[in-house]
């Protein structure tokens, strides 16, 4: 089955990330399809990545360090930029055309094989459950040597959490998806920390809430996991940009009698942390490993989309109030004497009452759109933030025309930034493939 007709096949099936749905979170399914398959995510080793924010980016990392160890290393991160094979891949770019449609072949095959009644508690089966299981049979058939799964919601519930990792990753914890995940940090938290299993290490990244480390502690305590806290356990981390707009960062591990020193293609303050747990989640797995290894590695990884910069164009998916504050701190460090422009759409669930007063005394133009592909997205609500914050901005719901007219308008040392929904990058870069 070629990949397009295989894209269209599970596009026939519930997608929650085009259609935000209660109660559709279950492992039931999973359990059933893989083991109907032969339970092919057991078959390599893998770590396991949650969190709010930073969860893609320290998964690239890893991934890298480990390919730069010497081993081929598959990815399944979410969503996609403009590519569907991003979610399932390899550090060393896309499988084989083979390896896909081989994989396709054998979930459309088992899929059809099901009869309805079969599956547990009658419920139906989903678009992200079926891309997971994709991504076993990939990086089966491909015969990858290790694994870096991305969570791609919360964590005790998400598609991926049916796999036994050799190591367990919690990214920092902000308060997001509150309709499906919780109220609280303490709540969230609690789902994110669903990923830790009994006798599995765990990582803890720095965190912004002490409450979410006090789960993480207490949920480890109870499965008998060893958590490492990276505050604890790195010392002087420290960081600046270079011209060639990479971000430089040092720093140690003494109990591995490990000094790092990378130059990072993905830049902004967080990206120091991240590094630095990527770096101790790679000294875990491999003992032994070299601190060159872990800087190569580091200074490797790159995701479309998280501050991607094209010329005078930047593209970041940032669509939380400390990841989009972050965003707009790195282009002032980066671009200190230019004028910015931004192009914005974030989804309905958004805390768009604290993101839109960050854009105040920072843009000359601000431009709101509606891009068919964010979920519930709201410029009138975003222009009456705008407005309430005293912040000078317009509408242009069509993506294109909005674009065009803020491009239109950039001169030579002007910045154009565009943020707020991966899936308004991934809109405006297909804009741009389309144009050339």
């Amino acid at each position: 089955m070629k990949l397009i007709d295989f894209q269209n096949w599970l596009d026939t099936f519930l997608n929650f990330e085009k259609t935000q749905t209660k109660g559709i979170f279950w492992l039931e399914n999973m359990k059933f399809i893989c083991n109907l398959l032969g339970n092919p995510q057991d078959s390599i080793p893998c770590i396991h990545v949650a969190g709010s924010k930073g969860k893609g980016s320290v998964s690239c990392m890893i991934a890298n360090i480990i390919n730069k160890n010497g081993f081929k290393c598959g990815i399944y991160s979410s969503p996609h930029i403009t590519d569907f094979r991003e979610r399932i891949t390899s550090t060393e770019g896309f499988f084989s055309d083979e390896i896909y449609e081989k994989s396709a072949d054998e979930l459309v095959n088992c899929i059809s094989s099901i009869n309805p009644l079969e599956l547990p508690g009658n419920k139906s089966i989903t678009w992200f459950e079926l891309v997971t299981v994709f991504a076993f049979l990939c990086f089966k058939n491909a015969k990858v040597d290790y694994i870096v799964y991305e969570v791609g919601l919360g964590g005790r519930l998400d598609s991926t959490n049916i796999i036994k990792p050799m190591l367990s990753v919690l990214m920092p914890i902000e308060l997001e998806h509150t309709e499906f995940l919780g109220n609280t940090i303490t709540e969230i938290a609690a789902e994110k920390a669903g990923i830790i299993k009994n006798n599995i290490p765990c990582i803890v990244s720095k965190q912004k809430y002490k409450d979410a480390e006090n789960v993480f502690l207490k949920k480890a305590e109870e499965m008998s996991s060893e958590i490492f806290f990276t505050k604890k356990i790195i010392k002087n981390i420290s960081y600046f940009y270079s011209e060639k707009k990479l971000m430089h960062v040092d720093f140690s591990i003494p109990q591995k009698k490990l000094s790092i020193s990378s130059d990072l293609k993905l830049v902004g303050d967080v990206q120091a942390d991240n590094a630095a747990t990527a770096a101790l989640a790679a000294s875990l797995i491999f003992p032994d490993i070299k601190q060159e290894t872990i800087s190569d590695g580091l200074s490797k990884a790159f995701i479309p989309g998280r501050f991607e910069i094209q010329d005078n164009l930047i593209f970041d998916g940032a669509h939380t109030v400390n990841s989009i504050a972050n965003t707009i701190n790195v282009l002032k460090s980066l671009y200190p004497f230019s004028k910015y422009r931004l192009l914005f759409a974030c989804a309905g669930d958004k805390d768009i009452k604290d993101i839109i007063p960050l854009f105040k005394n920072i843009f000359q133009t601000i431009i709101f759109t509606k891009p068919e592909t964010v979920r519930n997205c709201n410029p009138d609500l975003m222009l009456s933030a705008a407005e309430t914050n005293g912040i000078k901005a317009k509408i242009i719901e069509n993506p294109t025309q909005a674009f065009n007219k803020l491009k239109s308008e950039l001169k030579t040392d002007d910045i154009l930034l565009i943020t707020g929904s991966f899936y308004l990058v991934s809109e405006i870069k297909k804009i741009l493939t389309t144009s050339e």
